[in-house]
């Protein structure tokens, strides 16, 4: 039991350096994409991507209640400027979803990668 625990805890430690290893072995992004058996992931390696992409569309997306705050001003000061304070939190709010949206995908992707890892190394076992 001693022995197995010892080796469990090896390859837990290997896990980032067998991370690597695999990165080199694998080739492109674009030779990724064409791998029919799914056995790499892309995701890891197109997410800063994404965020740049959930970025741009918060940017974007904040605004219209910008403008929306700028049209209502000649009716209402009050209710156009709340309109214009609101751009910023919306930027906010839509930056901070995509950024928890795109952690969990992330750590979803490398907890499926390392137990992919710790199943070869066992089965070697």
């Amino acid at each position: 039991m001693g022995h197995k625990a010892q080796q469990f805890c090896d390859s837990i430690s290997q896990i980032q350096f067998r991370n690597k290893e695999l990165t080199m072995q694998n080739g492109s992004l674009f030779g990724k994409l064409f791998d029919f058996s799914f056995k790499e992931f892309i995701t890891l390696q197109i997410v800063k991507y994404l965020y740049i992409l959930g970025m741009v569309f918060a940017a974007i997306t904040a605004q219209v209640p910008l403008g929306a705050g700028f049209a209502s001003m000649q009716y209402s000061f009050w209710s156009g400027l709340g309109g214009v304070l609101m751009a910023p939190i919306v930027f906010f709010l839509l930056v901070l979803l995509t950024r928890l949206l795109l952690e969990a995908l992330v750590a979803t992707f490398r907890i499926a990668e390392n137990t992919s890892i710790l199943v070869e190394r066992n089965e070697k076992l």
